[in-house]
This record gives structure tokens, C-alpha cells and sequence, in this order.
């Protein structure tokens, strides 16, 4: 049984007429990578999600199937971290509030903080939690990246 995102993929894959494996080397990851994806129900790396999205010129939230508008403009300047502050903080929850109706340990909260990214499906969630797109809730990667150098 196809996810969301294994559909979405497929379809980008048939009307791009890309083969996985060719996908994977535009997108300088292995074909075993690419396969797990439809064979092991896994999302892909944060990093390799944003790269695919910007090779299909379409937002995360429409590759995740999130969304049925392929692009939206709902990008921000913070990193992920100080996205998600700013949620929690515009809605006035606390860490612990935010991360029990998760059903997630406030540990993560603080692993994320120090620089560890989550997990793909865990920034599905969140999204979804504050009612957001994926592509905002990332904030700018690129931030993130300069920050911890």
C-alpha cells in the first residue's frame, strides 16, 4: 500500500519519464535510496526532500501529498528551531504543552535545538500540528547550516 508520498513521487516520476535510478543520480543519492523510499515506507532526509522538491519545481507539501497545489510561497528566513519558537510562542504553548500532544518527548525539543534535524515524518507532523506547510516549518536550512559552523 502506497503512502502519500510514494504516490506523489510516482506520479512526478511517470510525468518527468525518470526511472528511479535516474532520479537518484540527479539527486546524488543511490538507488537503493530512491527504493526505500517505495519499498521500506521511508521519507527522505529533510536535505534530500528539499532537493527533490526544488529538481520537480514543486513544494514539499505537494510531494508529500500534503497539498494538491504544486507550489506555494510559504518560505520564512528562520531556522527550524526559531520557526517552531515562534509557533509555539504565537499560540502561546510551552515546550512541554507542545511536545505532549505531540506524544513526543521534550528531549527531542532539545536535540533539536542543538542542531539535530527531525526526522522527515516528525516535520510532517508538526505542520500539520501548527497548520503550516512543511516548507515553512523547515524555515532556511541554509541558516541552520551556518549557525552550527
Amino acid at each position: 500500500m502506497y503512502n502519500e508520498f510514494q504516490e506523489r513521487l510516482n506520479e512526478l516520476l511517470i510525468e518527468n519519464n525518470l526511472s528511479r535510478l535516474q532520479l537518484a543520480r540527479k539527486l546524488g543519492v543511490t538507488s537503493e535510496a530512491i527504493n526505500g523510499y517505495f519499498n521500506r515506507n521511508l521519507y527522505p532526509e529533510i536535505r534530500i526532500a528539499v532537493r527533490m522538491a526544488k529538481f520537480f519545481n514543486c513544494s514539499l507539501d505537494y510531494l508529500f501529498g500534503l497539498s494538491d497545489v504544486m507550489k506555494n510561497g510559504d518560505k520564512n528566513s528562520l531556522s527550524f528551531i526559531e520557526t517552531l519558537n515562534k509557533l509555539m510562542k504565537d499560540r502561546n504553548l510551552s515546550i512541554a504543552k507542545t511536545m505532549k500532544e505531540l506524544n513526543m518527548s521534550e528531549y527531542n525539543y532539545y536535540r533539536w535545538r542543538n542542531g539535530t534535524r527531525p526526522l522527515t515524518s516528525v516535520l510532517i507532523e508538526l505542520a500539520k500540528y501548527f497548520d503550516v506547510s512543511v516548507d515553512y516549518i523547515i524555515g532556511d536550512l541554509a541558516k541552520e547550516e551556518r549557525t552550527r559552523q
